[in-house]
């Protein structure tokens, strides 16, 4: 714990950012100005007011990003999430994915829904799994 106002618990963690916290895991790092990691094993909330929720290896590194669990999966467009699965990346504005393996919402205001290796690359883009071949 380097810093001021803010909290570390569980094992290995580490707070180098104002205000910022980590409440439980191992070798979690909480940043970001106002960040927050909640748990999981080596997650790191970089960016101003981002936040994880657990999982493994996620990262949330601009502004107000964050990632919900999962695994191996980063938030890195400001206003970015991701929720769960593992492997996604949302590195537009304001962009999500939600669930399934290796999908990107690169694009502003882009949404991936689920499915594996889906991409939404361009503006107002949304891309989900197919219904009918399980990916």
């Amino acid at each position: 714990y380097s810093n001021y106002g803010g909290l570390v618990a569980g094992w290995n963690n580490n707070v180098t950012g104002t205000y910022a916290s980590v409440s439980g895991g191992a070798s979690n790092t909480a940043s970001g100005l106002y960040s927050s990691v909640s748990g999981g094993k080596n997650n790191t909330a970089s960016g101003e007011s981002s936040s994880i929720s657990g999982g493994g290896l996620n990262t949330a590194s601009d502004d107000r990003s964050s990632v919900s669990g999962g695994y191996n999966s980063t938030a890195s467009g400001a206003l970015s999430s991701v929720s769960g699965g593992r492997r996604h990346t949302a590195s537009g504005l304001y962009s999500s994915e939600s669930g399934g393996e290796a999908n990107t919402a690169s694009g502003t205001y882009s949404t991936v829904s689920g499915g594996k290796d889906r991409a939404a690359s361009n503006t107002n883009n949304w891309a989900a799994g197919s219904l009918s071949d399980g990916g």
